[in-house]
This record gives structure tokens, C-alpha cells and sequence, in this order.
């Protein structure tokens, strides 16, 4: 979802920083103008502040951040989630979107501008494991806080949630599904008559929030699911 988004916005014109844990993974930029990458590991606080000083030295300002990065939990349940898998899932999908808000705005303040968070189907239900289940459930929270904490200094932060989504996910995640907890999540889903999606879709939604048109919409969870989460 952060390549087709960094492809589409590059695509308008944006001029985009595209952050990953993984030099190789930005390779395919190099040739790019619009795109600058950025390796960086967004648990190090030291790669945070990098990552915002490279950004203030060679823009001046902040248009919008996109918190895309993300883990699953690979739906393990309660009993076999240990402290290790919660700490690395809350810390990557939530603190971690946290952490960047904070930079971004403190940037945006100048100058009318937006955070958009990219969610999941899991933060309306219960159907991952508690860890991946919690921080989507945060991150909802986060939004609506950013939303109307800078409302009134013309900030507007949303969230896009999407369904299921075929990305690489599950293999930056740290293993194998729970057989157990994938089952389960299938049962859920799997009879619901919505087609997967592309991470072109989620890309779409997040131009789609960031033009001038869109400014008055803020504090908005946005389900990009082709209907799932109506069922």
C-alpha cells in the first residue's frame, strides 16, 4: 500500500518521501525525481528526527504524512500472544503513528495541512488477535483526537480502513499465520461476498483526502472494503 502510494502521489506531482526499513525495497525510486527514499526504522527515535530535519532542510514545510508501515499479528489469539508479538505490533502500528503525527503536525502548524492513518477492517471488529485487534481499535482513537485537537488550526487528520487488501503483510510480520486464528478469521470473512482488493485502492482514498477539495472533511474513518465492514 505505501508503493502504490508513493507511485500515485509521485504520479500527481507530489514530491514524496518514501520511508522503509529495507535499502533494497527502495531501489525502484532511484530514477524517480518526485521520490526521495529514505531508510530509516521508524522504532528509533534517532531515524524519526533524521527522517523530519532531512524534510524541514530540503522543503520547509509539511503537507501530509501518510502512516502506512505496519504489521499484522498473523491472528494469534489471546492465549498464545506473547508480551514480545503485543509490544512489537502495538509499538510498529500504533506507537509508531504516533510518534510521526506528533513531528507532522508540530510541522503543519504553519501552514493548513493533514495526517492520514491507514487502519484495517480489525479496528471495527474483533476477529484478529488482541494485539493487531488493539492497535487498529488506538489508532481510530489517535485520528479522532488529531482530528479535534487541531481542527481549529485548520489540521485535519483521517484514517482509511481497509479490508482485505492483497499485500506482503504477512511475510514482513515475523512468521506463520496461527492456524487456529487464521481459521477463525476465515470463518468470519471468508463467506462475505466482497472481493479482495488492490493496494491501488487504498493509494486513491489517500489522494482523494489530500486535495484542497477534500479540507473539510476531518476526523473521518473511512472503510475502503468494497462493503465489508456493512456486514
Amino acid at each position: 500500500m505505501g508503493e502504490a502510494t508513493t507511485k500515485l502521489f509521485a504520479e500527481e506531482g507530489a514530491t514524496v518521501y518514501g520511508v522503509d526499513i529495507k535499502s533494497d525495497a527502495l531501489k525502484k525510486w532511484e530514477d524517480n525525481p518526485n521520490v526521495i527514499p529514505v531508510v530509516a526504522d521508524l522504532l528509533d527515535n534517532d531515524d524519526i528526527e533524521n527522517l523530519f530535519n532531512l524534510v524541514k532542510e530540503r522543503e520547509g514545510k509539511l503537507d501530509i504524512l501518510a502512516n502506512i508501515a505496519g504489521i499484522n499479528d498473523l491472528c494469534y489469539p489471546l492465549l498464545d500472544t506473547t508480551e514480545e508479538r503485543w509490544d512489537m505490533v502495538i509499538d510498529l502500528d500504533l506507537k509508531v503513528p504516533f510518534l510521526l503525527s506528533q513531528k507532522a503536525v508540530e510541522m503543519m502548524l504553519p501552514k493548513e495541512s493533514g495526517v492520514i492513518s491507514v487502519g484495517s477492517y480489525a479496528a471495527y471488529r474483533g476477529n484478529h488477535g488482541p494485539s493487531y485487534s488493539a492497535a487498529k481499535h488506538g489508532l481510530m482513537g489517535l485520528t479522532s483526537s488529531v482530528a479535534a485537537g487541531y481542527a481549529d488550526k485548520g489540521i485535519c487528520c483521517n484514517a482509511i480502513n481497509p479490508g482485505g487488501v492483497n499485500t506482503n503483510i504477512a511475510e514482513n510480520s515475523g512468521g506463520e499465520y496461527h492456524e487456529e486464528g487464521v481459521k477463525r478469521l476465515g470463518m468470519a470473512t471468508g463467506n462475505v461476498p466482497v472481493p479482495y482488493g488492490e493496494p491501488i485502492e487504498i493509494a486513491r482514498a489517500a489522494l482523494w483526502l489530500s486535495v484542497d477539495e477534500a479540507h473539510h472533511i476531518n476526523g473521518a474513518l473511512v472503510p475502503v472494503d468494497a462493503g465489508l465492514s456493512a456486514f
